[in-house]
């Protein structure tokens, strides 16, 4: 299948829409369960729930498991703070582990060493849509009776031992907000599991702990994944491989071009893992002067993370300080993430690789 131009992807969601408005079935209509359904199949597992967002992936499936006030859950300093937050509203205790410098995926190493009996979950980052060592994490898990939610908001499509994620943990989390490989016209995610149990928890704590209206057998929340947004997410599904091989071929192309500067660090895709670039992002000491250059030649750069979860206003309450991540605050200080997404071009590629290239060029005859 090839990819559709915008104008030809406007006009088939367009029409999606419409069929949704004509139905008049906005609240879990049918488009959410075909869209489940779409991404079972896509990602190889048993049940995927339609949800608001990403973060009520993690917060929904943290009340699914029971996780509340004095349990410990486990995860990185260096991802989107929508995995810790949920955390803390549960009343549990968010507990950080760093980050390996090559990937910016959770060090699987330093786990052993803040497990504690109070610990009930970890919730690995795949980060920028690079999939985390599972291996270890799940083995130490399994060992332990902890169980493992993954953030995969940043990873839909990515694989690790030639299968997809999505069914390797108790949950796995999704997010669709606009910018991801597969994007809604607004906030959207999804939950997936394998567990019949636990999805069935889902799908009542999604809607306000109902099973048959007016009755409710949980205390949830409202967290529908809205009908209009799954009908554009199911147009999109269907060009999701499509997108991957295209961002795939173009991150290669930027490696290609880049590989020599050796002031930067190239993104890693380590032996058994597959990157689907949500995020092209490099490492450099020279961050800010390159973005500012790259900002004066018409380029827009992005830094995701700028500041890591432990040294957030929102976490001081932990009484974490600087230095107590020190990959992490390195990696917040030296990211920088390249233009790339589904419309990139060779040609825009070669341009801003190029730009890079000149850059640390002229800073070395200066």
């Amino acid at each position: 299948m090839s990819l559709p131009t915008k104008e030809e992807l406007k006009r088939e969601i367009n029409a999606a829409i419409q069929g949704v408005i004509d139905r008049e079935d906005f609240i879990l209509g049918k488009e959410v369960e075909l869209f489940e359904g779409d991404t079972a199949r896509f990602l190889d597992t048993k049940h995927a729930l339609g949800l608001n967002s990403g973060t009520d992936a993690f917060l929904i499936s943290l009340l699914a498991l029971g996780v509340g006030r004095g349990d410990e859950v486990i995860t990185t300093p260096f991802c989107f703070v929508s995995a810790a937050e949920a955390i803390a509203l549960c009343g549990a205790k968010p507990v950080f582990v760093d980050i390996e410098p090559a990937t910016c995926n959770m060090d699987a190493s330093l786990l052993e060493g803040v497990v504690t009996e109070n610990t009930r979950a970890i919730i690995p980052a795949h980060m920028y849509g690079l999939p985390a060592d599972l291996d270890p994490i799940l083995s130490l898990a399994r060992e332990r009776g902890i169980s493992v939610i993954e953030d995969a908001c940043q990873a839909f499509g990515s694989t690790y031992n030639n299968r997809k994620i999505g069914s390797f943990g108790d949950f796995t989390g999704f997010s669709f907000y606009p910018t991801k490989t597969l994007g809604s016209y607004g906030d959207a995610g999804l939950v997936t599991t394998n567990n019949d149990d636990l999805a069935a928890k889902v799908r009542k704590i999604r809607n306000h702990g109902s099973s048959k209206r007016y009755f409710h057998d949980l205390l949830g929340i409202s967290s529908r994944l809205d009908t209009l947004q799954a009908a554009v997410l199911r147009v999109q599904i269907k060009y999701t491989e499509e997108r991957i091989a295209h961002l795939r071929k173009l991150a290669a192309l930027y490696s290609d071009l880049l590989k020599d500067t050796e002031e930067i660090c190239l993104p890693q895709v380590p032996e058994g893992r597959s990157h689907v670039f949500t995020l092209y992002t490099l490492r450099t000491g020279y961050r800010k002067a390159l973005a500012e250059y790259l900002t004066s030649e018409g380029i827009s750069t992005s830094i995701i993370y700028p500041q890591s979860i432990h040294l957030q206003n929102s976490f001081k309450f932990l009484g974490y300080t600087r230095g107590d991540f020190p990959e992490s605050e390195k990696a917040q200080d030296e990211v920088l993430s390249l233009p790339l997404n589904i419309y990139s071009t060779a040609e825009e590629v070669e341009r801003i690789a190029k730009k890079v290239v000149d850059f640390f060029r002229k800073s070395k005859k200066g």
